[in-house]
């Protein structure tokens, strides 16, 4: 492992994909500050040598240190990297049972918008919903596990509605 961090290059990408697990390519090249060739090299040689692993995401790869978080969180964690998927999950966990009116007001975004990214939880098993009617009402499917990854990811999130969150769920002791 050592002589895998030999380089300076090599320790930043290994810093950054530890603090931000999730991370895309761009992201990591906007904080690391590397060419696209030689982030590229340096990341395609970690992950060869098992230090970095991957997870692929609607043909965009997810960097995450190997053997450091549970696969089944993987996935989570990159969705709540996004800013959207992120806030629904909060909200809903928050307030079970929104429905598609309820979340619209809440995030003001266009219905697009909004249907796209409640598909890509329901489709990673985060959200679950639920049909009464003619209407459709959301919650987390797993509250207190979901929360788990939230609170203990939270610093790589960098978002302060994500930290009142962790307060609260403490708190309350769900």
């Amino acid at each position: 492992m050592e002589e895998a961090l030999e380089l300076e290059n090599r320790r930043m990408i290994f810093r950054h994909v530890s603090r931000y697990p999730g991370s895309y390519f761009r992201e990591i090249q906007k904080k690391v500050g590397l060419a696209t060739g030689v982030l590229e090299y340096h990341l395609n040689y970690l992950v060869k040598k098992g230090l970095l692993s991957t997870e692929t995401e609607r043909k965009k790869k997810r960097y995450f240190v190997s053997q450091e978080i549970p696969h089944l969180d993987k996935r989570t964690i990159g969705l709540m990297r996004q800013r959207i998927p992120r806030r629904i999950t909060v909200h809903t966990l928050l307030n079970p049972d929104c429905s598609f009116q309820d979340l619209r007001k809440e995030f003001e975004v266009a219905k697009s918008t909004l249907s796209f990214h409640l598909r890509k939880l329901e489709d990673a098993a985060i959200l679950v919903s639920l049909k009464k009617g003619r209407k459709k009402f959301y919650r987390v499917a797993d509250p207190e596990e979901t929360a788990r990854i939230l609170i203990s990811y939270k610093s790589s999130f960098l978002d302060a509605v994500l930290d009142s969150f962790a307060e609260v769920w403490l708190e309350v002791g769900k």
